[in-house]
């Protein structure tokens, strides 16, 4: 046995120059990343959405992140291309050229790729390369055209036509490549840039990403007390986009301005449904639009809408037979009685008039009885849904997305006649279906028995107390077949 093959003889342990070297070896750059780079290093790479969008604070070290990505993706796969954009070419020179240089310090000299400053290219030796570009003056077309297995757009909600960029340059490199596209940004002054629309859209489809200012390791409590100081406050718009990642909309554009993030953390949760309740389906229909039916019931003794689930489907695939079979599971499902199975019929269907042929089909062909809503003042419905969201006095269940969504992104057009569209080819149709739903919602109706509870809170049948009910269980014993009946032989 060699003297380097005996087991007697220590193990030498390498320096931190040859494990850095062995790292870049082995094409492995992520423990470069801290903690929280690490989080969203891991979410890109779990996600099979083809746009991912990364709403990140200042100084969050997204940049470095992208950066080492990019090499990283360039290493370990020979002829890869990766694109990567900023908003402006000097931006290229002044951010993404040094981070890059940062991130190569200590690779080995054969793997360091060539820049080639004309062209804005790093070309790796495996034949990988990463092509670097700004949106202004059109300079992004340059990467038009090549396939591309990454794209990468940092600083998204500061580029210049954006969804042009994403549909007509980079999504078309990534057809046959299977490549992803990631959008990183703080968010931008104005609602209305592309960017928003990508990170709502995202958002909806669970491909989407927070970081704020309190997700950096690298700072102090105190360092972020000087930086909310330094911008007017924790309170302050510029504090609350910059650093905690808010999509600030205005009080005048927003449709629902009572749903900001205060009301969403104590509206949005789960509840137990009571013993005795009402329940209501309301449906805007859309046919260039959205359908959005909601499942909902009234809390007599809470004086709460409880908003339990939601069916979306889009305005191209509705057809009648369909939106029957989903009412009625959904419907099935959330309003069965355990013990009878007995699905218990919502007090009131109620829906727009915009299609009253196919109402009539829901009522005759599948039972679905729908009542048209007596439209007799938009802006009176809406108000009184705002003033419903205002004093808390309903519950949304957490999977009920899209309505969620619409609530918090929902603005007016310029002349305030109609609301925006929406990132899911929407018009926030979600809004006029709770519109409706709150408008017919009977609050006087006691659903409570006359004598509930005056023989003990078992006296009736109950979604929550059937497994403990005594009376229950003695009515299905009459039910039961003995085992010696001559009906058992």
């Amino acid at each position: 046995m060699s003297q380097s093959q005996d087991p007697k003889k220590p193990t030498r342990k390498p320096t931190k120059k040859e494990a850095i070297e062995s790292l870049w070896k082995k094409n492995t750059l992520f423990w470069k990343l801290d903690e929280n780079q690490m989080e969203m290093y891991k979410f890109v790479q779990n996600t099979d959405k083809k746009i991912t969008v990364i709403g990140a604070s200042r100084q969050v070290g997204k940049s470095f992140f992208l950066c080492t990505l990019a090499i990283e993706e360039c290493l370990k796969n020979p002829n890869r291309l990766v694109k990567m954009i900023a908003p402006e070419v000097k931006m290229v020179k002044r951010i993404l050229r040094p981070l890059m240089r940062e991130i190569l310090l200590d690779c080995p000299e054969d793997m360091v790729p060539e820049y080639k400053t004309a062209d804005y290219i790093f070309k790796f030796k495996n034949g990988s390369e990463i092509q670097i570009a700004g949106t202004d003056n059109g300079h992004a077309e340059s990467i038009r055209g090549t396939k591309a297995h990454l794209c990468i757009i940092d600083e998204a909600g500061f580029c210049s036509d954006l969804r042009y960029i994403v549909n007509s340059i980079l999504i078309p490199t990534t057809t046959t490549t299977q490549g992803k596209i990631i959008l990183s940004s703080t968010p931008p002054k104005s609602n209305d840039h592309d960017f928003v629309r990508f990170w709502q859209q995202c958002e909806m489809q669970g491909s989407f990403i927070k970081k704020t200012i309190y997700d950096n390791p690298r700072l102090t409590k105190k360092d972020i007390e000087q930086l909310a100081e330094a911008v007017g406050g924790k309170d302050s718009v510029e504090f609350r986009r910059e650093y905690l990642c808010e999509l600030i909309t205005s009080e005048e554009d927003a449709v629902i301005p009572e749903f900001n993030s205060n009301a969403e953390e104590d509206i949005v949760q789960t509840c137990s449904r009571p013993p005795f309740y009402d329940a209501y389906t309301a449906m805007d229909i859309g046919f260039r639009d959205l359908t959005v039916v909601l499942y909902a019931y009234y809390d007599f003794k809470n004086a709460k809408i409880v908003i339990e689930d939601e069916t979306v489907i889009n305005g191209k695939r509705l057809l009648t037979d369909e939106l029957a079979r989903l009412i009625a599971e959904k419907e099935k499902k959330l309003w069965v009685h355990p013990t009878t199975s007995e699905v218990k019929a919502p007090y009131m269907r109620i829906s727009d008039d915009n299609n009253l042929i196919l109402l009539n089909d829901l009522q005759i062909k599948h039972n679905l009885t729908f009542l048209p809503i007596i439209k007799d003042s938009q802006e009176a419905m809406l108000n009184h849904m705002r003033m419903i969201i205002k004093k808390r006095s309903i519950v949304i269940n957490p999977r009920c997305h899209t309505l969620i969504q619409h609530l918090k992104y929902a603005i007016w057009n310029r002349a305030r006649t109609s609301y925006m569209r929406s990132s899911d080819s929407g018009h926030f149709d979600a809004i006029d279906s709770l519109k409706y739903l709150c408008r017919i919602i009977n609050f006087s109706k006691n659903p409570y028995p006359a004598n509930y509870e005056l023989g003990g809170k078992d006296t009736y049948f109950s979604d929550q107390n059937i497994k403990n009910s005594k009376l229950d269980n003695d009515i299905l014993k009459l039910f039961t077949i003995p085992r010696k009946s001559r009906l058992n032989k």
